[in-house]
């Protein structure tokens, strides 16, 4: 088959993996097609395939991106794709150059690369994510709780590795080593289910959570009007979910309260005196709507602010704030991990003066203003004591929940359960809330927490520690309708392996790869398929 086509084959059967066709089985063998495009290509050719296969990877698997922007779809997927070409051109040293199975070559060539690009360049893209694919076969998912998501992509690599060597070398060794794995696999997903899989109903209960999912579109929220409206919103959602179920702690999504002044600690403060008349009243509102009128905490998604006055350029931070049950602040949390070009414009402080602001007025007619969000510093493991609850939430806001070392972070903080406050109105009727709620599964078994996730459009909800999800639905869909659900997240204590180690698995699949690569070795390449065998070296004497 053509390089080309292999390379297209392999782009298809990865994209298949994730949702909306959700095929995760696929992943078995989504990366053996890389084996024959490294086989048949070398050098700048197989640079440039690989990068093209990967750009139609990354554009079709988030071809939702361009909802919030066309430009913000191109600027992920140029950088991104090379991730695929050094993946190829890693796969070749060490399968063809080195002459190792693709059983051993394929796991150490894609899962360096696949962590790096879930790192960098600036905090990483880590969407695509091969081990996110077994979010449903509950099973072999346990195995994150020991090596994280990269652990899940080694074991799919090795397979996918020796459905390649069975196709390449037709023999029966290899053909031993795919019925080996696949075995595995099934023991894997069939073990994992009967012996690692929990029950929650003996686990000790947590705080009832009124998740409120109000369905507020994008445009609404970015008005003027949307303030009022939300609130209204709120109050409506709660009323009615309160009428028929009690609660404990009221929770919305991320920035639906608008900009709150922010004194230089972090730490919310009253209105200066010359903050507008619209946004200190409509803090009073909150404070009497869903506090007073409830006699209940809060936790809300808001825009907090560090200057006295607001304007298009005043820096902004995507804040959780936990209001008591008189409307007081008590604590919040800062988003730490932010989106590149959606909330701030990365390198800009690297530019001259007249260079920055060209770049930010070119910015300014595309989109029609400049992302100024400052990123947090603080941990978001909050003490619910402080509002009369028990225990410690661990708060990550939107994006946040792709990044695996903040939930191990948080654990290790004491959190008792990880709450994720999102807004994905932006991008409505896409396959992006289900590929967030696959990554949100994974988190919940790498560290034995549950997971609950309040989101303004969808996906809310909650998953147990061993990534069993319940959510939020109305006629069929997760997404896209307002609604309400009451929560009470099952806390299952101890630490797991990934929780302790961290990535360290995938830092030594790292290592290995690294030494393989530049360590030079006897071996020799392998023939090409149907090329016929060298003949053996003669002797000194000619026999």
């Amino acid at each position: 088959m053509n390089a080309l086509l292999l390379a297209l084959l392999a782009a298809a059967l990865y994209v298949a993996s994730f949702p909306p066709i959700d095929a995760g089985w696929l992943a078995v063998v989504a990366l053996a097609p890389w084996v024959g495009v490294a086989r048949r290509l070398k050098g700048w050719r197989l640079f440039l395939v690989a990068y093209l296969a990967g750009a139609a990877l990354l554009t079709v698997g988030c071809f939702w991106l361009r909802k919030s922007h066309p430009l913000n779809l191109v600027l992920m997927v140029v950088p991104e794709a090379l991730a695929f070409a050094l993946f190829a051109l890693l796969l070749r040293r060490l399968h063809v150059a080195r002459g190792w199975p693709a059983i051993v070559a394929l796991p150490l060539a894609f899962v360096p690369v696949e962590f790096a690009r879930g790192h960098w360049p600036l905090d990483g893209y880590p969407w695509l994510t091969l081990g996110y694919t077994q979010h449903a076969h509950l099973g072999l998912l346990q195995l994150a709780t020991v090596a994280g998501v990269h652990g899940l992509s080694f074991v799919l690599a090795v397979a996918a590795g020796a459905i390649a060597d069975a196709c390449i070398e037709r023999t029966r060794s290899a053909a031993t080593r795919v019925v080996a794995v696949v075995l595995l696999l099934v023991a894997g997903e069939f073990g994992g289910k009967s012996v690692l899989l929990g029950a929650t109903e003996g686990l000790e209960r947590g705080p009832r959570l009124l998740l409120l999912q109000p369905a507020i579109p994008q445009k609404l929220k970015n008005s003027g009007a949307a303030g009022a409206e939300a609130l209204e919103r709120h109050v409506d959602l709660a009323d009615r979910a309160r009428a028929k179920q009690s609660c404990d702690l009221i929770v919305w999504s991320e920035t639906l309260l608008p900009e709150l002044w922010r004194d230089h600690d972090g730490v919310v403060a009253g209105e200066p005196p010359d903050f507008t008349r619209y946004r200190a009243a409509w803090r009073e509102a909150v404070r009497r709507d869903m506090s007073e009128r409830f006699g209940k905490p809060l936790l809300a998604g808001a825009v907090t602010i560090r200057a006295p006055k607001f304007d298009a350029t005043t820096p902004i931070l995507n804040s959780a704030l936990l209001f008591d049950a008189k409307g007081r602040i008590d604590a919040a949390y800062d988003k730490r991990i932010r989106v590149p070009g959606g909330e701030y414009v990365p390198w800009i402080d690297h530019f001259s003066d007249a260079t920055a602001e060209a770049i930010r007025a070119q910015i300014r007619e595309m989109a029609g203003g400049v992302p100024n969000v400052l990123a947090g510093t603080r941990s978001g493991a909050i003490d619910l004591a402080g509002v009369g609850l028990a225990g410690k939430a661990g708060v990550t806001i939107c994006y946040e929940i792709a990044y695996p070392q903040l939930g191990r972070e948080l654990v290790a903080a004491g959190a008792d359960w990880l709450i994720n406050l999102s807004n994905e109105a932006w991008f409505p009727d896409s396959s992006e809330f289900e590929q967030y709620s696959a990554m949100a599964v994974v988190r919940a078994v790498e560290v034995r927490r549950t997971v609950v996730r309040c989101a303004n459009s969808g996906t809310s909800g909650w998953i147990d520690p061993w990534g069993r999800p319940t959510w939020l639905e109305e006629g069929g869909r997760r997404d896209g309708f307002a609604g309400s659900l009451v929560v009470a997240p099952p806390i299952a204590g101890g630490t797991t392996p990934y929780v302790r180690w961290g990535d360290t698995f995938a830092w030594v699949v790292c290592g290995a790869a690294a030494i393989a690569a530049l360590v030079r070795s006897q071996g020799s390449a392998p023939p090409r398929a149907g090329a016929p065998a060298r003949p053996p070296p003669r002797s000194p004497t000619g026999g």
